[in-house]
């Protein structure tokens, strides 16, 4: 620009364009150091310079020099090399969860800093443009136009500053400065950078955290909620108790992980043995007339229970979630049914199939080569059993026989079972009168 300040700044660009005025990247000639020059009207301008001479805090920036020339006033300080958080946010979109915190932490302490002051210095205009990332990762607040002293009581304090979005609307109505403004602005400033939204735009309105991730926790969106309150009295009410909750959060989130992983192995394990109750009888084989129950009767009920788990940990206390593609600024709904539901349901339609369908499962079958075997028997879980000579069959409950009416020598005949122990006594039972007849009445073979 070959423009020459004061006999020794030389301007080099314009790096930014403010409410209270502009920003020029020069160099010291003198001193050979790169410099932030602000051009504005005297009036605001003054009062930033007797402001930034009585600060000193590695959050905010150093002054330098200050002249007049040409009409213009102009304010010589520490030139940060960096970028904006708005630049920041255009370019990722957000800020991860720990740096969030980590960066809210140290806005909490340059803003306590502020309100430390004697008497209070209220920033008003907490905002990403307002807020540099230098190289190191740290923070600085600049643009102090807007300051106001708590106590102050001039015209000047009637000034409105402030941008809509980032300022509570009693900073609209209200003369006098409030702490809880800023705490306000650190609210909102730390739900942008966990999910990007601009609260600038139009329409805009301030959802949970939870709602663009489920992946952040409840106890951040606590800390922001109380920060955003309408009612100032529902705020925190100064900017330690807000450096407090938010030092204090990654406890929380330990504990909340830690308490997330217990609730999603128990389900795991309970997954499991659903699908091990489903699955191992398949392997051993599962008697016809078990299909579809008695044998998805122990697998559905561990399903459900699994289910109503599922729902207690993850659903019951959580509002409906929303996923926001940023790219389209969309916003879209969560799945209503989750997978265990569809599991659920898939389960209950193949077991229709198979009594529909008449789909047969892989069962323990016996019988002879010849045709000859037509007592059948079976153990207590009623899989049929192949009778042998000689053949020893253990079980801890009743054995049942069973005659297949087709097998039948005749229509009608007479039958009485003989035990043998193994010291040779016989016991006999009583003699039982077997006639085949069909569901009708009609004699076709079938056992009644």
């Amino acid at each position: 620009m070959n423009r020459i300040l004061f006999h020794k700044y030389e301007v080099l660009r314009r790096v930014g364009i403010g409410r209270t005025g502009t920003v020029y990247l020069a160099k010291d000639l003198h001193l050979n150091r790169l410099v932030a020059v602000k051009e504005s009207t005297e009036e605001l301008l003054t009062a930033e310079i007797e402001l930034l001479k009585e600060l000193d805090h590695p959050g905010l920036p150093r002054i330098y020099d200050c002249f007049s020339q040409q009409e213009h006033t102009f304010l010589v300080m520490e030139y940060i090399e960096g970028m904006t958080l708005r630049q920041y946010l255009d370019k990722h979109g957000r800020v991860p969860e720990r740096q969030a915190v980590r960066w809210a932490v140290e806005l909490s302490r340059i803003l306590g800093y502020l309100h430390s002051r004697h008497p209070a210095v209220i920033y008003r205009d907490l905002k990403p443009e307002n807020i540099i990332i230098r190289q190191d990762g740290k923070l600085k607040l600049i643009d102090l136009g807007g300051t106001i002293r708590y106590t102050c009581g001039s015209k000047k304090e009637e000034l409105c500053v402030g941008t809509p979005g980032y300022a509570p609307s009693e900073q609209w109505k209200e003369a006098r400065g409030d702490k809880r403004w800023d705490i306000y602005g650190l609210g909102i400033v730390l739900h942008e950078m966990l999910t990007g939204v601009n609260p600038t735009g139009q329409p805009y309105k301030r959802r949970t955290i939870e709602e663009y991730d489920k992946a952040l926790q409840g106890a951040l969106d606590e800390i922001i909620q109380r920060c955003t309150a309408e009612e100032t009295g529902e705020r925190y009410q100064s900017m330690e108790q807000v450096e407090s909750a938010l030092l204090r959060y990654p406890v929380k989130r330990r504990r909340c992980l830690i308490g997330q992983r217990i609730k999603k192995t128990l389900l795991a394990l309970m997954g499991g043995c659903t699908i091990a109750c489903f699955t191992c009888p398949l392997l051993e084989g599962i008697p016809e007339n078990q299909i579809p129950f008695p044998y998805l009767l122990r697998p559905l009920t561990l399903l459900v229970l699994t289910f109503l788990l599922f729902l207690l940990f993850f659903k019951i206390k959580r509002k409906k979630q929303f996923l926001r593609r940023q790219e389209k600024n969309i916003w879209l709904t969560e799945k209503k049914f989750s997978g265990l539901f569809f599991l659920f349901l898939a389960v209950s339609i193949f077991a229709m199939g198979i009594r529909n369908e008449g789909v047969s499962l892989p069962v323990v079958y016996a019988e002879e080569e010849d045709k000859s075997l037509w007592v059948e028997m079976r153990d207590e879980f009623g899989r049929k059993m192949l009778l042998r000579n000689d053949a020893v069959y253990i079980t801890d409950e009743a054995v049942r026989f069973e005659l297949p009416a087709d097998r039948l020598p005749t229509k009608e005949l007479s039958m009485q079972i003989v035990a043998v122990d193994e010291d040779g006594a016989r016991y006999s039972s009583r003699i039982f009168c077997i006639m085949a007849v069909d569901k009708e009445g009609a004699e076709d073979g079938s056992l009644n």
